[in-house]
């Protein structure tokens, strides 16, 4: 069997861009992206599902001979993955968020823990619920739903999609910021409350002042209302995912 330098440069590219499509959305997808799976699981996994893809993709164009154009396109595939994982980390932070907003409604974030792969000390809530919207972006079929699309993703070609695409990627972010602040409303809704409540009883007994009275009853309220919203926030993760999905489906057929 006798090959030639384009036969080479096919079989190169029929698993080079699918490659580097799932490292950049290995660097950005929840779970995939955590530091805690090492970065040798981390490539092997992405070389096993690229050469599954390079049998199923045989329309994928070849590695260019112009080193810049291979940069260029080797680029556009790390991008491009990236963006895709990156919707659904917006999903994950937005469940997140609404554990980072009860702590500041119920004055519990001075609580942090130092976790791994965190730039800093983190605040226990937040860590909480980042812990619950990522078990519920699995449970949802996030992981196997993101290969799906990255499958599809190429069904495109290997290049970025138009401009008109990434508007509704901009609009989710403001999206998933409004769904957390609507899902730790029952928290600031008993914070405000027992605030004012504290501060009338303070009027007429100065004892019962906010740190003797008002903090433990904040902390407490609070987090009995967030263990009973929590079944909400679970009916509220598909929602997100959806929005999510609707984001990755405009930058595939973009």
């Amino acid at each position: 069997m006798e090959l030639n330098q384009a036969q080479i440069l096919h079989w190169l590219g029929q698993f080079l861009w699918p490659f580097l499509r799932i490292t950049g959305l290995m660097l950005t997808a929840p779970l995939l992206g955590s530091q805690m799976l090492p970065a040798m699981i981390k490539a092997i996994f992405a070389a096993a599902f690229a050469l599954a893809l390079a049998g199923w993709l045989p329309h994928l164009p070849p590695y260019p001979s112009d080193p810049f154009a291979a940069i260029g396109m080797g680029l556009t595939q790390i991008a491009f993955g990236a963006a895709m994982g990156m919707v659904m980390q917006l999903v994950v932070g937005a469940i997140a968020s609404v554990g980072e907003i009860a702590g500041l409604s119920m004055s519990l974030s001075f609580a942090e823990l130092e976790l791994r792969g965190a730039t800093g000390d983190t605040p226990v809530l937040y860590d909480i619920m980042s812990w619950a919207g990522l078990i519920g972006f699995m449970a949802c079929g996030g992981v196997e739903w993101l290969f799906s699309a990255l499958y599809h993703s190429f069904d495109q070609g290997v290049g970025l999609p138009g401009p008109g695409a990434w508007g509704g990627y901009a609009q989710l972010g403001g999206l998933l910021i409004s769904s957390a602040v609507a899902l730790s409303l029952p928290v600031i809704a008993i914070a405000l409350c027992i605030n004012l409540t504290v501060g009338l009883a303070t009027v007429f007994a100065p004892q019962l002042n906010l740190l003797s009275i008002g903090f433990p009853l904040l902390i407490l309220g609070g987090l009995w209302v967030l263990t009973q919203s929590v079944f909400y926030i679970g009916h509220g993760l598909p929602g997100l995912m959806q929005s999510g999905m609707r984001a990755v489906g405009a930058l595939l057929h973009g």
